[in-house]
């Protein structure tokens, strides 16, 4: 596999360490967290784990942000964290913020995140905050597009086994989403739920000109030769490695990679170089 300058995830989260250790108050609180928070794999990190295992793993800089709550005041509560974590760590971290797309406070907490230093909105939970791609992101959309933010949202794909957390937006849904905003930078999560096979069709690879894929889940949805199949269907170039910490080490994507092998400029694509586009990072 490729070695690139730095590797750089996409997709880890972290929380406070008083949400963790009030872990039953808050699954009271949030329908969609209290699921997760119950699933056999899932688990918990703070900024300090995350740093850690980044030195660990090898991992140079990591896209962290909290989690979506319905609530727009957990969810601010949750960026204050990550904007203080990002402080601490400005050369390893870039923070994104999870906000309530129906908050009627919406653009004022956008832009006191943007005033605190997080540099991008996401991940976005469609099922668990209420919302549809199907318009229910529009006010979303226009705040990223005025501030030049990229957004990450959560899509699934609508076959194969349940688990917690599989909501019902799939590639349909996301590929309406980024129609009707061609210029955004969209990064659909979880492979878009498979949206990225449709790329081998001429006129939806064109929709889909800034729309990127990450990879977090990945080991347990495909097979490594998934990543071949992106390279099949020509966007190999928009896919971005995403571990989906603390749920999964980047190890396990690592050795997903290590496997096929994938070669070295398609890995070296996916761990970092389209990351450095997806993020504006030069």
């Amino acid at each position: 596999m490729a070695s690139p300058q730095q590797v750089i995830d996409v997709h880890t989260h972290i929380l406070p360490p008083e949400i963790i250790a009030a872990e039953g108050d808050f699954r009271k609180r949030d329908r969609h967290f209290d699921s997760l928070a119950g699933s056999s794999v899932n688990r918990y990190a703070t900024a300090c784990d995350l740093i850690e295992q980044m030195a660990d793993t090898g991992v140079s800089i990591s896209v962290t942000f909290g989690f979506a709550f319905a609530d727009p005041g957990l969810c601010a509560e949750v960026n204050d964290y990550i904007a203080e974590t990002v402080k601490q760590y400005p050369e390893r971290l870039v923070g994104f913020m999870c906000v309530q797309p129906a908050d009627p406070g919406l653009e004022r907490e956008v832009s006191r995140c943007i005033s605190n230093g997080l540099r991008g909105i996401g991940e976005l939970f469609p099922d668990g905050q209420g919302f549809s791609l199907r318009g229910g992101l529009s006010r979303v959309a226009g705040i990223c597009r005025e501030a030049g933010l990229p957004l990450l949202v959560h899509v699934n794909e609508q076959v194969g086994h349940a688990y917690p957390g599989k909501g019902s937006q799939g590639p349909e849904e996301a590929f309406g989403f980024a129609q009707a905003n061609p210029d955004l930078r969209i990064c659909f999560a979880h492979w878009g739920g498979g949206l990225f096979v449709y790329e081998l069709m001429p006129e939806v690879r064109s929709v889909l000109a800034n729309v990127f894929y990450d990879t977090a889940a990945s080991p347990f949805l495909y097979e490594p030769a998934v990543y071949r199949a992106a390279s099949v269907s020509g966007c190999i170039h928009k896919v971005l490695f995403g571990s989906d910490y603390p749920l999964l080490s980047p190890r396990r994507y690592f050795k997903q990679m290590d496997s096929l092998p994938l070669p070295e400029e398609d890995a070296r694509m996916v761990l970092e170089t389209n990351a450095r586009r997806f993020l504006g990072i030069p």
